[in-house]
């Protein structure tokens, strides 16, 4: 009699266990379509949130419109992280990275002799692109300043402790005559008046271009 109340009980767990596992996989294949669409709407969020906004255009530092270095350095601000392209008189200079500050740098740029022009655009992680950047010339001078001494000539004598020193260089020069800034003419004429101490008297002349380029000249004039 026992026996058949345990071969009966094991029957009916049996069949909870079978109702319960069928119950599960129909509950189960229901939920499954909804847990998918969960799963595929959560992906879609986040590629809707790609970025779509351009950066602003990268912009040089400099503090130099001329320079007499065949190298130089160019220093900008761009988008943290943007890579920033950059063209010198329309020819490709390749491409720097922005870093987390926005800082980035183009080292050991070649100059041409004369204006040389550069261009910057940016792209951030996006693929988004900048406007171009404003124009930056930088001229590169390689000669130094030409200074033409009219009078006095070197060696002379003169009898006057007046003495009338004229010249000229390229307008856009820095002229200075024994530690005193002269100015120049429209045309880099220059024209000044020295006073001379009896024997000889030296006359130094420093010219100075806007590259930094420099001339120097000393001639000797005598005073009886």
């Amino acid at each position: 009699m026992e026996e058949k109340q345990d071969i009966r009980a094991a029957v009916l767990i049996f069949a909870a266990v079978i109702l319960l596992l069928v119950f599960l996989g129909f509950v189960g294949i229901k939920f499954l379509p909804t847990l998918v669409n969960m799963l595929s709407n959560s992906k879609k969020i986040n590629t809707d949130k790609t970025d779509l906004i351009s950066p602003p255009p990268p912009a040089l530092i400099l503090s130099y419109s001329a320079t007499n270095s065949a190298t130089i350095n160019l220093n900008g601000q761009s988008e943290p992280e943007s890579q920033v392209y950059l063209t010198q008189n329309g020819d490709s200079k390749g491409a720097q990275k922005a870093q987390t500050d926005g800082s980035f740098v183009f080292h050991e740029i070649t100059l041409s002799e004369g204006n040389n022009l550069f261009r910057l655009v940016a792209m951030d992680p996006a693929g988004n692109q900048s406007p171009a950047s404003q124009v930056y010339s930088v001229e590169f001078i390689s000669k130094a300043p030409e200074l033409n001494i009219e009078t006095p000539q070197d060696g002379q004598t003169v009898t006057s402790k007046k003495l009338t020193v004229k010249g000229a260089t390229a307008p856009q020069n820095k002229l200075v005559i024994n530690g005193r800034w002269v100015t120049l003419g429209s045309t880099g004429t220059f024209e000044t008046i020295l006073n001379l101490n009896v024997g000889e008297n030296k006359i130094s002349f420093v010219v100075t271009n806007r590259a930094g380029g420099e001339t120097q000249k000393e001639i000797t004039v005598k005073l009886e």
